[in-house]
């Protein structure tokens, strides 16, 4: 059960080399050994832990069933990254709340400091949040999508990515704190699916506690 070439390139420039090491290890398992399996599932769980509550929580709930529904881990977690872009967005912008996670990933092509983040984001989209969410062919060879080891590997990045983002962000990071009402839901692939749902406290607010 190996991961695409594609999704390692992408952990390879996201992750550190001992984040890397350890998803690439992780990802490796024997999937039919119950112990190797649970110390997987139980660092990914560590790793994936709200707040903010929803999509975390339900990404964390996923991870549990692994090596099956593949597919909800990765738009789970795509779901977390496009609801710390739309803030992102919107704060640098003054708009973002209501594109994806692809127009909001090219929007940051326009600032020199975030082009980087912005072609790591883009790659992330193309290869496993619009695929997750869009695509249900399945490549040759494959029962599933997507499979447990790419989900190893989309966990780490998912969470790398967001630690970026936050870093740059204030609003991405009252957002990651779950001081901002977003709902998931809806259809996969609706627009409407990380809605903008509440008002914005930031943490410079003085109503913010």
């Amino acid at each position: 059960m190996a991961a695409a070439s594609e999704i390692i390139e992408l952990a390879r420039d996201v992750l550190s080399p001992n984040q890397f090491e350890e998803a690439t290890k992780l990802a490796s398992i024997n999937w039919r050994n119950k112990q190797e399996r649970n110390l997987v599932i139980h660092r990914l769980s560590e790793l994936v832990k709200p707040p903010p509550k929803r999509p975390l929580y339900y990404a964390k709930h996923e991870i549990w069933r692994l090596p099956s529904d593949t597919r909800d881990c990765i738009r789970y977690l795509g779901d977390y990254i496009d609801l710390l872009m739309k803030e992102m967005a919107f704060e640098f912008w003054g708009k973002g709340r209501r594109s994806s996670l692809t127009t909001n990933a090219k929007r940051l092509e326009s600032t020199p400091q975030f082009r980087g983040l912005s072609s790591k984001l883009q790659r992330y989209c193309s290869l496993l949040y619009t695929p997750g969410k869009h695509d249900f062919t399945l490549p040759t060879g494959r029962l599933h999508r997507f499979n447990a080891a790419e989900v190893v590997l989309t966990t780490f990045i998912t969470m790398q990515l967001a630690v970026e983002i936050r870093s740059v962000s204030k609003y991405a990071e009252d957002a990651a704190r779950g001081e901002t009402l977003y709902s998931i839901g809806g259809e996969w692939g609706s627009p409407e699916r990380v809605k903008y749902s509440g008002r914005l406290i930031h943490s410079n607010d003085p109503n913010f506690r």
